[in-house]
């Protein structure tokens, strides 16, 4: 009995260690991971729409997605999120602004407990077009040992709903 035991504590403690391994290789290699990515020109001078997309409190106004948020596009800065996939339940999310460029790009990230486990990175990206418009890039990163399980559909969906309400949301700021 006592060998069993022993042999079964030291299974449990391999597969412990590979686990790590597997969980500290993973946050090293930002592998696996899954992206999507969606483009779309906007109305309005580049101002109006980063302004938009950094104004976090309007967010529950305007955002399907992201339903609340609070913080600020500075690097460093928490933002505390409630966002909701299409098809899945709402999630709260303490993210960090590992980027912020004004009137250019933001990105934060998120991770569930810790680094290589699920981590989410978000980012936009402006770019003028010159007509008026502003083509808004929007990326959505997922990475680490769960990022194979992550529903690569509603994070597409999600992004184009987003992008839809934001494109919305300039064109009646500039009838009104």
């Amino acid at each position: 009995m006592r060998r069993g035991l022993r042999l079964t504590l030291i299974t449990a403690g391999a597969l412990a260690l590979v686990a790590l391994l597997a969980l500290g290789l993973s946050a090293v290699l930002d592998r696996p991971a899954k992206v999507v990515t969606i483009s779309t020109a906007v109305p309005g001078p580049k101002q109006e729409v980063w302004e938009a997309l950094t104004d976090f409190r309007s967010y529950d106004d305007w955002n399907p997605v992201i339903t609340e948020a609070d913080g600020e596009a500075r690097e460093g800065t928490e933002l505390d999120l409630d966002v909701a996939l299409p098809g899945h339940d709402p999630e709260s999310l303490d993210a960090e602004v590992v980027i912020a460029r004004p009137e250019r790009k933001v990105r934060w990230q998120d991770r569930l407990l810790v680094p290589g486990l699920r981590d989410w990175e978000y980012e936009f990206v402006l770019e003028p077009l010159g007509d008026g418009r502003v083509l808004v890039v929007q990326q959505l990163r997922i990475e680490g040992l769960l990022a194979p399980f992550a529903d690569k559909d509603a994070a597409q969906e999600a992004l184009v709903l987003t992008a839809q309400a934001l494109e919305q949301r300039l064109e009646e700021s500039a009838v009104g």
